[in-house]
């Protein structure tokens, strides 16, 4: 199964445990050749997990749990869940990316194609990395892969996207390290957060899947470790050498609100 733009993309890979260039021989198991870690191939991409990942601690235990909460989610109600169809929430984030040139999205997720890819530049270019990605065939090169070991060579995509996944991860702090490290000088984060306000009221389950799953322990809820707001995120912000340049607050209804914001990786 060819990996779309694999001969364009195949020259800024880097083993996700030492950043040593990884050479990817299409349908075969890649190895670094400075650590020699090994990179099986899957049914459709590369599974770039490093094996020095730490399984071990609680949090990672839980994050582990979620992910397979997550799945449920994707499989059961992908049209909520996951970024496809008409969704304008989507759309929203796609137009105020205003992504060109090459652009990497972390956390996206097993579909396909992302909504929010919708309105881009002619020649544009996308990657995703997930580690949930490479059960099924997707239209654009995506690699199984965590935020905090993304599996490229430095400053080298225009744009890194974030588009609900940094809440996903234990720590958002150096997720968005790597992210910056990855981005090229003068590249963009893009990054979409939701905000919800105290009187929300709490969500009416209906779903005989969503009452099955368990939260596990240290978890604000069953697919979040702790939810990820604007304000919380700009403190986080405060700790990176970027620059924000560009912000927008899109109303979902009374009680949420989306927070896009694009910061710009310095010189």
């Amino acid at each position: 199964m060819a990996v779309p733009f694999l001969e364009n993309i195949k020259n800024i890979m880097a083993c996700p445990r030492c950043k040593a260039a990884l050479l990817l021989n299409e349908s075969r198991d890649a190895e670094c050749a400075h650590c020699h870690e090994v990179y099986r191939w899957m049914s459709y991409t590369w599974d770039l997990v490093p094996s020095c990942w730490n399984t071990s601690s609680t949090a990672w235990l839980a994050w582990e749990h979620l992910q397979a909460n997550g799945l449920e989610s994707y499989r059961h109600d992908p049209q909520h869940n996951l970024a496809v169809g008409p969704r304008e929430d989507c759309l929203q984030f796609s137009r105020f990316c205003k992504f060109d040139g090459l652009v990497l999205d972390v956390g996206c997720g097993p579909q396909a194609w992302p909504t929010y890819f919708a309105h881009h530049a002619e020649g544009t270019r996308f990657v995703g990395v997930d580690p949930l990605a490479g059960g099924i065939p997707a239209d654009y090169a995506q690699f199984r892969a965590l935020g905090e070991f993304l599996p490229f060579a430095d400053r080298v995509f225009d744009h890194v996207a974030f588009a609900t996944s940094l809440d996903h991860f234990i720590d958002p702090l150096p997720v968005l390290r790597e992210a910056c490290r990855v981005c090229r000088p003068s590249g963009f984060v893009d990054i979409w957060v939701g905000d919800k306000s105290s009187g929300a009221a709490p969500r009416k389950v209906s779903h005989p899947w969503y009452d099955k799953l368990q939260k596990p322990n240290g978890a604000e809820d069953v697919f979040h470790l702790k939810r990820l707001g604007s304000t919380e995120l700009r403190r986080i912000l405060g700790r990176l050498d970027v620059q924000l340049v560009d912000d927008a607050r899109c109303r979902v209804n009374d009680h949420s609100t989306n927070y896009f914001c694009k910061l710009q990786v310095p010189v």
